[in-house]
């Protein structure tokens, strides 16, 4: 075998190689063995802070003050929201950010030093934990839904809190 031959293979070899090295970190899907959704359903929405959940407030001087309700359902059994979430973080010492509970019965304290639209993100960030279309907390690949008062709604983590709202989140393992 002449000397450009080898220097082929060699080159074959390596990039062979290097492919199954990706391909083995999961880096590449060269085979198209991952399914797109179990990707898509692995994302959590806790991994980050929605920029309103990053503000810290006292009650004093607020121009917003609101209460909605939430209650969550996992396979029919009640979750307890806990009591003083979003009060005395690490984030926010002392204070309190703008989604916040003072006792466990779901009721969610909205405050702000001024009027905006605050997603149900925002609490759900502020709590550390997972929501989406997806699932919550934990849980995924099962059926979630939400209702608003009553109302079937897919606004899912992009709904906008007000007050007197009664939101139902219910997941059911498949």
């Amino acid at each position: 075998m002449d000397e450009s031959r080898l220097w082929l293979v060699f080159t074959v070899v390596c990039i062979a190689s290097i492919i199954g090295l990706l391909e083995y970190e999961d880096k590449i899907d060269i085979f198209g063995e991952k399914n797109s959704s179990e990707n898509e359903t692995d994302f959590d929405t806790s991994d980050e802070m929605h920029d309103l959940g990053k503000f810290c407030m006292t009650h004093e001087n607020l121009a917003m003050h609101f209460h909605p309700t939430i209650s969550i359902f996992i396979d029919g059994e009640s979750m307890d929201i806990p009591k003083d979430l979003g009060i005395d973080t690490e984030l926010c010492p002392s204070t309190m950010h703008m989604t916040h509970t003072h006792d466990s019965s779901g009721k969610i304290h909205v405050e702000g030093h001024q009027e905006v639209d605050v997603p149900l993100e925002v609490f759900f960030d502020v709590w550390g934990v997972h929501f989406d279309e997806n699932g919550i907390f934990d849980y995924r690949g099962g059926t979630i839904s939400m209702t608003v008062n009553g109302a079937e709604s897919t606004a899912y983590q992009n709904l906008i809190l007000e007050d007197s709202q009664n939101i139902v989140i219910s997941y059911t393992s498949n």
